[in-house]
């Protein structure tokens, strides 16, 4: 199923784009969409998303370029495309990174041909795994990438994001001090978050946390060190499990 987001104060523009994005892919039924007519809403309401069309000039209080920073705290590898009647200036956009920029009165082939690119590049990063996870009231995705560990916390999980994921997720929540140890509560459980995770570096240490092999700095005889200097132990009856898993994700990246 692809998730597209559509945020734009016109709900015809909303309409003539999710019709022009149904004719023009494979994917027809099996596109599942988000329509907001307003940023904050879709904020409020922010999911894993494949692809999000913001318009730049909206009714509100913020401008899709306020709106686009936001999501990018939330999340910095969701596909983001400009669909707006103007056309900005590329120094006004850019530090969002935004994947395409698309002007509604263009020529409808040239328009249809990028939608094609757009959703094509989207079919190609739904295989890579992410976590939505909310706390205080806010929601944040999360790429293996962007996780040093998770675990087991009360019936649930706690992940713990790396020092730069952690620091994008205290300007959203406007916290001036970034603490040293952060991490975001889950539901969900751990050996659920292995399934999803062990195929990109994740490991069990100990039967209560699994953590990212790529940010270990040392290895020591009964425990790891991450790369914001967190010891976690190795459990002697996984030891010989974790070193054989952590020497093959090690030649699997090296192939």
């Amino acid at each position: 199923m692809m998730k597209i987001a559509i945020c734009d104060d016109c709900i015809e523009d909303i309409k003539t784009l999710e019709k022009m994005i149904l004719r023009n892919t494979e994917f027809d039924q099996k596109a599942e969409f988000g329509e907001f007519l307003n940023g904050e809403t879709m904020l409020d309401r922010y999911e894993a998303y494949d692809v999000i069309f913001l318009d730049i000039l909206m009714k509100g209080k913020k401008e899709g370029t306020e709106i686009a920073e936001k999501i990018r705290s939330r999340d910095e590898d969701v596909l983001l495309v400009y669909y707006t009647a103007y056309d900005y200036p590329a120094s006004s956009i850019c530090t969002t990174n935004p994947f395409r920029y698309l002007i509604k009165d263009a020529c409808p082939q040239k328009t249809e041909a990028e939608l094609r690119k757009i959703l094509k590049e989207a079919e190609k990063r739904q295989k890579l795994p992410c976590l939505t996870v909310a706390n205080k009231g806010k929601k944040f995705v999360l790429r293996p990438q962007e996780i040093l560990y998770i675990a087991i916390l009360n019936k649930g999980t706690a992940i713990y994001p790396t020092q730069e994921k952690t620091a994008e997720i205290c300007k959203m929540l406007n916290q001036e001090n970034v603490p040293r140890e952060y991490f975001l509560k889950s539901a969900e459980r751990l050996d659920q978050y292995y399934e999803q995770l062990k195929d990109y570096g994740f490991v069990y240490g100990k039967k209560s946390y699994i953590i990212n092999v790529c940010y270990i700095t040392a290895r020591m005889k009964d425990a790891v060190r991450l790369q914001d200097e967190t010891i976690l132990s190795i459990a002697r009856s996984r030891k010989k499990e974790f070193d054989d898993q952590y020497s093959r994700y090690w030649r699997m990246q090296g192939q």
